[in-house]
């Protein structure tokens, strides 16, 4: 497990970013008209979100962009960058991919001091929604992306096959935005209040 040192205000979660697919604008429905438009609101909607003293966790999926081209992205976004890899980072070499990240991992397990409590809380993060993860039962959350998550009739029941301390921190779920640790404690609380929220793997 992880100890996070940064304050909890200046801690972020994203996810599929995908820099320079324009497949993607059709795969999600995204509203853009192609990649560069897509790029270019993500770019600003990240810089207006996270300071240049904040900690970004980026689950998966950075990009299909040639390498100049996600070299010059990464270079305008704040803050240090955290990978937990996706199923498409393979589409750049780890020599690449450590010049745009602090630290690399596969699957990783975090803990955050929120100052506004003085509590910890515990996340396991990975590119794909778990069926369980480490101290699930005591409280953790699981952190995750991939699926796109969206307002749309094929998501209406997504939320019966997830517990309620999973969540999909995706742009697509998330405003096309990086999402905060303070608001990810508002989401996870009010899931917690939803009956509707997977409650066993047994039944």
């Amino acid at each position: 497990m992880k100890k996070i040192e940064s304050l909890s205000e200046n801690i972020f979660f994203t996810s599929d970013l995908h820099f320079g697919h324009d497949g993607i604008i059709q795969f999600a429905r995204r509203p853009f008209s192609n990649s560069i438009e897509m790029d270019e609101c993500l770019i600003r909607n990240w810089n207006d979100t996270v300071s240049e003293n904040g900690l970004v966790f980026v689950l998966g999926d950075i990009g299909f962009a040639p390498v100049q081209r996600i070299r010059e992205i990464f270079e305008q976004l704040n803050g240090k960058k955290i990978l937990i890899r996706g199923n498409h980072d393979c589409n750049y070499t780890d020599k690449l991919l450590k010049t745009l990240f602090d630290e690399i991992h596969d699957l990783l397990y975090i803990r955050i001091r929120d100052e506004l409590t003085s509590r910890y809380t515990y996340i396991v993060m990975s590119h794909y929604p778990m069926l369980d993860w480490q101290s699930s039962f005591r409280g953790s959350w699981q952190l995750f992306g991939h699926l796109h998550t969206r307002n749309i009739p094929e998501f209406g029941t997504f939320k019966t096959h997830l517990f309620d301390k999973q969540y999909d921190v995706g742009v697509d779920n998330n405003l096309f935005r990086p999402v905060s640790f303070h608001e990810l404690k508002q989401i996870i609380a009010r899931q917690g209040k939803d009956t509707d929220f997977k409650q066993t793997n047994y039944y």
